[in-house]
């Protein structure tokens, strides 16, 4: 994500630009269906990459079907290109997963529908889609185990992300696997730390469940999260990367915080809005995890 009020208007225009971008390049691809899963982790490496590898930036602007009052800028590249293909594959497994693991109407429907394409991708990029495959499997068996080591699922997702950080082999092949399996680390780990309560109320897989029952998951969290941006902006910094820069930066060094913040936030409204109204401590979890004490 983008820190807006840390950023210049021309910029934010441009990051806008490039997320219509891959969205427009999914819709064609694909279909307006694929475009649904669309997020800001592609949008970022279709921005990283056509900076670093300069590509010229063709812009468009048209009426957009999800905005038809306004005229929306987009801009193409061949990195944009290839985001728009990660994007498709990385949603595509996690719904393939969800159909395998709880049988949904709905995951079975996309599975179905886009199964063709998803093979057609995975042959245009073998080592990306092969990382994929050897991740959802991984990290099934890992949850039916209910591995409580907090590295092993996040360390799964990084090395994935770290193969779709590289479109290609060359001399920034290495800095680029590096900032991909640390912002992986930190997107699973924030990931998580969003769903615990959740996850606690459902029974789903969590590796934090044990640590906010004890109440030292907000002592660990931002140590852990901090490390993670470390490794990813000491990755990038080792790039040269003009294009674009203040923009990258805003996202690395401030805009990932955006959600943590909004997260961390919401918790302690809540927990402070339930120890108010109860005259006691929140409890610190879900009953259903056994751990829970609560004292007046």
């Amino acid at each position: 994500m983008i820190n807006r009020p840390d950023l210049k208007v021309r910029d934010e225009e441009k990051y806008a630009a490039y997320y219509c971008g891959v969205c427009t390049v999914m819709r064609h691809r694909y279909g307006h269906l694929s475009a649904v899963g669309l997020n800001y982790d592609c949008t970022f490496l279709a921005v990283l990459l056509s900076s670093l590898y300069e590509e010229p930036e063709k812009v468009y602007e048209n009426h957009c079907p999800h905005h038809p009052a306004t005229r929306r800028k987009r801009i193409l590249t061949p990195s944009v290109k290839y985001a728009a293909d990660m994007n498709f594959l990385l949603e595509y497994y996690n719904i393939e997963d969800d159909w395998i693991d709880e049988k949904k109407p709905a995951a079975g429907l996309f599975v179905l529908q886009f199964r063709k394409k998803a093979r057609r991708v995975g042959k245009k990029y073998p080592r990306q889609t092969r990382a994929l495959r050897e991740y959802i499997e991984k990290l099934h068996r890992l949850e039916q185990r209910n591995d409580a080591d907090v590295e092993s699922a996040a360390t799964l997702t990084g090395r994935a992300i770290a193969e779709i950080f590289v479109r290609k082999e060359d001399a920034w092949s290495e800095n680029l696997r590096q900032m991909g399996f640390y912002l992986g680390k930190f997107i699973y780990w924030m990931d998580a730390y969003d769903d615990v309560e959740k996850d606690l109320r459902s029974g789903n897989y969590n590796p934090f469940k044990k640590l906010y029952c004890e109440g030292k998951l907000e002592e660990n969290i931002r140590v852990w999260l901090k490390m993670m941006m470390g490794g990813c902006c000491r990755a990038f910094e080792a790039l040269p990367v003009l294009q674009n820069e203040e923009l990258l930066r805003n996202i690395l060094y401030s805009g990932v915080w955006v959600k943590y913040m909004q997260i961390s936030r919401a918790r302690r409204e809540r927990q402070d809005g339930a120890g108010k109204g109860s005259g006691r401590r929140p409890v610190s979890c879900c009953r259903r995890c056994g751990g829970c004490r609560q004292s007046s």
